[in-house]
């Protein structure tokens, strides 16, 4: 089938091609074409099936238009549900998105890095690996349009998306110990990042703050063995700390795998032990008893994250901070 061209639109329409060309490639701001003309020329484009040439739109505009999205596990709902959002924008502001996962390896991101810059993407939203930012320090030193999300490096001056983790761990842990929890475990990636820190950063303090901390009772796992260590976490902690009442997930895999664990030891969820939970999974609709959670407010890190990408992308100034922190709301039920 011939492929159908700006040409083949004009001549339908009856218009030039330089007309078909303001219009099909957003170029009509100032109205140099009607409205009713440019509307005849877009349905006609859409009845023809028209198909925009990107290689030859790229060649002249020196974009694009398409974006990098590197995610840490695809297979993780927020992730997904992450890039769900951001493709959305992206494509409402007319750009393509091609989205990879790192599984959290500094290898892997440095690596879909280069082969991204190689397809000529337009720019980056990543989410970070924990001793990746070498590879985002090369592309802040070349100006490559970039925003963090989820995760960020303090040290470095780059726009960035996420949720105030510290407040969020700390009404978590707040609410535990408000319905009476004395014993408050946390189960959390073994790990650097900052959002990690911050996170067992507020669990600490509003323990502290309530005479309550106990160093024993926080659990750290391992991404690569993460289900055979919070496996092991709760049986341990079933066996060794019968006192345990409470348990902070810190992420929604770790809660997961921990629930199913706590079932399986036969744990009366909410009456033995309360839990809290990082994010809400589609599984918790079918347990039996209700599971607060920290919803983060993923459409607007999406969102934002885009928004502030295609400013760079158009050189558009911003005179704002480069952090960008969201609040997640407890859900209670």
């Amino acid at each position: 089938m011939k492929k159908v061209s700006i040409k083949d639109i004009a001549q339908v329409v009856g218009v030039s091609t330089a007309t078909v060309s303001l219009v099909l490639t957003g170029k009509n701001k100032n109205g140099r074409v009607s409205k009713e003309m440019s509307e005849k020329i877009k349905n006609v484009a859409h009845e023809m099936n028209y198909q925009p040439n990107r290689l030859a739109m790229s060649l002249q505009s020196g974009r694009s238009q398409t974006i990098g999205l590197l995610v840490a596990d695809i297979s993780n709902p927020f992730f997904g549900t992450l890039a769900f959002y951001i493709q959305d924008e992206m494509e409402k502001a007319g750009y393509a998105v091609i989205i990879m996962n790192t599984d959290e390896s500094d290898v892997q991101m440095d690596r879909m890095i280069s082969l991204l810059k190689s397809r000529q993407v337009d720019g980056f939203i990543i989410v970070p690996t924990e001793f990746g930012e070498s590879s985002i320090v090369q592309l802040v030193n070349h100006h490559v349009p970039l925003v963090l999300i989820d995760r960020y490096y303090p040290s470095l001056q780059v726009d960035s998306v996420l949720i105030d983790n510290y407040q969020a761990a700390y009404e978590a842990t707040r609410y535990l110990i408000d319905i009476h929890c004395k014993k408050i475990a946390l189960l959390i990636y073994d790990n650097r990042q900052p959002h990690m820190f911050e996170r067992e950063r507020g669990y600490a303090n509003a323990l502290k703050e309530a005479g309550l901390y106990d160093e024993g009772l926080v659990k750290k796992v391992r991404y690569k063995f993460m289900n055979e260590d919070i496996m092991g976490a709760i049986t341990w902690l079933s066996q060794k700390r019968k006192d345990m009442d409470g348990i902070l997930f810190a992420t929604n895999t770790i809660a997961m795998t921990g629930i199913k664990q706590m079932l399986h030891l036969n744990f009366r969820i909410g009456e033995d032990v309360s839990v809290v939970c990082f994010d809400k999974s589609d599984a918790f609709d079918f347990m039996p008893f209700f599971i607060p959670y920290i919803h983060q407010p993923i459409a607007d890190m999406g969102r934002l994250a885009s928004q502030l990408l295609i400013k760079q992308i158009e050189n558009i100034k911003v005179d704002e901070e480069p952090v960008h922190k969201l609040i997640a709301g407890l859900v209670k039920g």
